[in-house]
């Protein structure tokens, strides 16, 4: 999700996201990692739509994400 065959950036559908989160158990936190060389731990803020998209608002850094999110991302 989230990137084409080739590496290239592509947009995520609203459906794309409901069906990659049905594989974790819906009790489980979410959190945002940003910054792949150093991973940051954000928390998911407000959720709203505008100009035709859905935005997810971040609700500040939590610290930094272990090495193993980095690994799972593909980021490492």
């Amino acid at each position: 999700m989230g990137r084409h065959r080739r590496g290239a950036p592509r947009e995520v559908t609203v459906a794309e996201l409901i069906e990659e989160l049905r594989r974790f158990d819906p009790r489980l936190e979410v959190r945002l990692a940003i910054q792949p060389r150093m991973p940051q731990e954000h928390a998911v803020g407000t959720v709203a739509e505008a100009d035709g998209m859905v935005w997810i608002g971040d609700a500040g850094q939590r610290g930094y994400a272990p090495d193993e999110v980095g690994e799972r991302l593909g980021w490492l």
